[in-house]
């Protein structure tokens, strides 16, 4: 069923570029940021774009095969942010409001700094849970009753990537005046911040360093057969551990190697493939299938998974896997844990919250302007961008921003995390959260 789905989606994608093509679209490639040519006129129009990966970059970044991306090539692309307030003024006398849609508390913090700096503008921020906002968007576009302007979410099972920008409902802006985005995370929408999910340790229980440095340590046994680690880690039915997963397997290749280099042998498969009909002898779902063998723990919130692995001791040592941005409120809080950074083959994986512009706003220049100052404007370095990143764990998509100020032990690069997938990860997380969840029953 998922590889059907990825054939249409790719017949479509494929069909509306073709259409383009014959009526004279041209592709765009946001590689230093900003847009290509922008079209003569609307809000909302633009064309399919496949982003390239910077030069130099010491990981392969996986590309869409064929990219789902629409680029906003509207006139409103290549203003500047006086250009865009001034529209916006426009669009308010019209009586317009922009309206946000947004996962995140940080947006309404950075709107009272918006409405300061721009006198005369106002903006209506509703807060939505990411998961609804997938359905919601959809919805509205089809009833044409309501509309938000632009949205601020992260994208955990690729339903946004895979869906919004081939069925019209959203545009990706990239400011044409912005060069310094992290080309590693363009690929799929306007990135506006990364956080990273990552393995903790006790660091009172082990002061010299956390002495795990490999996935597959953390399933090691005693010689009676008893786990040597307790672990602990949201469920599959959270989306974002659903799309790590996701990326473990597509990284099968890699953990294989791991565990023969750890232990000098290759690693034998013990899941049985054709129980639930997925890919055998990949060493993501070995791992998986292990790990539900373990002596384990399910938190809804990595809160509780900071205090879990808090409490370890010699006789019962705890591991937890769980989202970076709460490292800062342990540590004020008391609490003994910090960030694994050396895992092989990597430490964790990567999230970021996109901003989308919706294709039928009646503020076109306005959801421009409240991204561009979200994004800390044209030099980064606006107070719009404070909310987003101004905590340990949350990482500026841009290098005009200072990432060491809240993160000056952890910089992105030293976390040692990969980007997201999400090509892979929409086509896979339902099989594998199936996987999951059959086998935590089957050994319960």
């Amino acid at each position: 069923m998922n590889r059907a789905k990825k054939a249409l989606a790719l017949a479509l994608t494929l069909l509306m570029v073709l259409s383009m093509a014959a009526c004279g679209g041209s592709s765009s490639t946001p590689s230093s940021g900003g847009s290509s040519t922008p079209a003569s006129s609307g809000s909302g129009s633009g064309s399919a774009a496949t982003p390239a990966p910077s030069a130099g970059d010491s990981t392969e970044v996986a590309q869409p095969t064929v990219s789902m991306l629409v680029t906003d090539e509207s006139e409103y692309a290549k203003m500047s942010e006086e250009e865009l307030y001034q529209e916006a003024l426009k669009e308010y006398e019209a009586g317009h409001t922009l309206v946000v849609y947004s996962e995140t508390s940080s947006t309404e913090k950075s709107t009272k700094k918006f409405e300061e700096a721009y006198p005369g503008l106002t903006v209506e921020v509703s807060k939505k849970k990411a998961k609804d906002l997938v359905t919601l968007i959809p919805t509205e576009a089809k009833s044409q009753t309501a509309y938000s302007d632009l949205v601020v979410t992260s994208d955990s099972t690729g339903s946004i990537y895979e869906e919004w920008y081939k069925n019209g409902y959203v545009v990706a802006y990239y400011p044409a005046m912005v060069n310094d985005l992290n080309q590693d995370y363009v690929a799929y929408g306007l990135p506006i911040t990364i956080e990273c999910n990552v393995w903790y340790y006790n660091t009172e229980l082990y002061p010299d360093g956390c002495p795990i440095t490999n996935w597959w340590q953390f399933l090691e046994q005693n010689e009676d057969g008893s786990y040597k680690y307790k672990l602990c880690s949201h469920p599959a039915s959270t989306l974002s551990l659903a799309s790590d997963l996701c990326n473990l397997v597509l990284h099968g290749d890699e953990m294989a190697q791991a565990y023969e280099d750890l232990y000098g042998t290759p690693l034998e498969y013990t899941y049985d493939a054709d129980e639930l009909g997925v890919e055998p002898e990949n060493a993501g779902y070995e791992w998986i299938y292990r790990y539900l063998q373990s002596d384990y723990s399910l938190f809804t919130d990595s809160d509780e998974i900071c205090t879990y692995v808090n409490s370890a001791t010699a006789d019962a040592p705890i591991f937890g896997y769980g989202t970076g941005i709460k490292l800062g409120d342990a540590l004020e809080n008391g609490l003994n844990v910090e960030y694994i950074t050396d895992l092989a083959p990597f430490s964790g994986f990567a999230k970021t919250k996109y901003v989308y512009i919706r294709t039928n706003t009646d503020n076109p220049a306005a959801a421009r302007l409240f991204t561009l100052f979200s994004l800390g404007g044209e030099d980064a370095k606006g107070n719009g961008y404070d909310a987003y990143v101004n905590r340990m764990g949350c990482y500026p998509t841009r290098s005009g921003r200072d990432e060491l100020e809240y993160n000056p032990t952890h910089p992105l690069e030293s976390v040692n995390s990969r980007p997201t997938n999400l090509e892979f990860v929409y086509d896979n997380y339902v099989d594998i959260q199936d996987f999951f969840e059959y086998y935590a029953e089957a050994f319960k």
